[in-house]
């Protein structure tokens, strides 16, 4: 398991849309924190996933 922080912008509707098919596909399989985010404008979530799952987001809303 690889870990990293996510974030996206919640104007951008391209980050909105891989991030949420992302969860669908990889939830069961991936440890994520409370979103940190504000809410308004970013959501931010540290999680642990496989290496793979990491490399299917944009790599803009990934930080290790």
């Amino acid at each position: 398991m690889a870990t990293a922080t996510v974030i996206v912008t919640i104007d951008n509707e391209r980050e909105v849309a891989a991030v949420n098919a992302w969860f669908r596909r990889w939830g069961p399989r991936i440890r994520c924190s409370d979103n940190d985010g504000c809410g308004c404008c970013v959501d931010i979530w540290r999680v642990e996933a496989p290496p793979e799952a990491l490399s299917e987001l944009p790599r803009e809303m990934v930080s290790s």
